[in-house]
């Protein structure tokens, strides 16, 4: 599955629910496609819009792809005051990596892919992810909370990269969300 690299298209917000009011069949289906879209590509987080599928879904990588989770209609319903910094590239910006200031813990709700409300006070590399993910469905990309020196170090540097490969070189690829 190919993830969309268009920024005009990804900067639009997703406003449509996922209902469960389909089949079972089609569920697991977008969920699964999400999951193996997100393993094909080294993703440690996919948002539907990033193939393609213009609802409130996204996936989070798991230790395998069955442990992988797909969230439905997901919701931050606090933040905390704490802050933390992390690296965050994405898959719809290759190459492009930069320290992003968030919420350290985030309680947040989402609907598994039975329809059943779930959630948890999430933490670490959890909240990161859910919270980036979160910003592709409301149409903000990890640039967006740069400051305008950052962004631009951060688009150079992927400048390079590109460069770099197609000159035939080898460049090690990294996870990302």
């Amino acid at each position: 599955m190919i993830v969309i690299k268009n920024l005009k298209t990804l900067r639009k917000k997703v406003t449509k629910k996922w209902l469960f009011d389909c089949d079972q069949v089609e569920t697991d289906e977008i969920a699964d496609k999400l999951i193996n879209a997100m393993w094909d590509n080294s993703g440690l987080g996919l948002s539907a819009n990033q193939i393609g599928i213009d609802f409130r879904i996204f996936a989070m990588r798991g230790d395998t792809k069955k442990t992988s989770i797909v969230c439905f209609n997901p919701l931050i319903k606090d933040f905390s005051p704490d802050m933390n910094t992390m690296e965050e590239g994405c898959l719809s910006l290759p190459d492009v990596y930069a320290r992003v200031v968030r919420p350290a813990h985030v309680a947040i709700s989402y609907q598994n892919r039975d329809g059943k409300e779930d959630g948890q006070l999430a933490s670490g590399l959890t909240a990161r992810v859910f919270q980036h993910e979160l910003d592709h469905l409301d149409g903000i990309l990890f640039v967006d909370r740069l400051g305008e020196l950052s962004k631009m170090r951060a688009l150079e540097k992927s400048r390079k990269l590109k460069k770099f490969r197609s000159r035939g070189k080898p460049v090690k690829s990294k996870m990302t969300l």
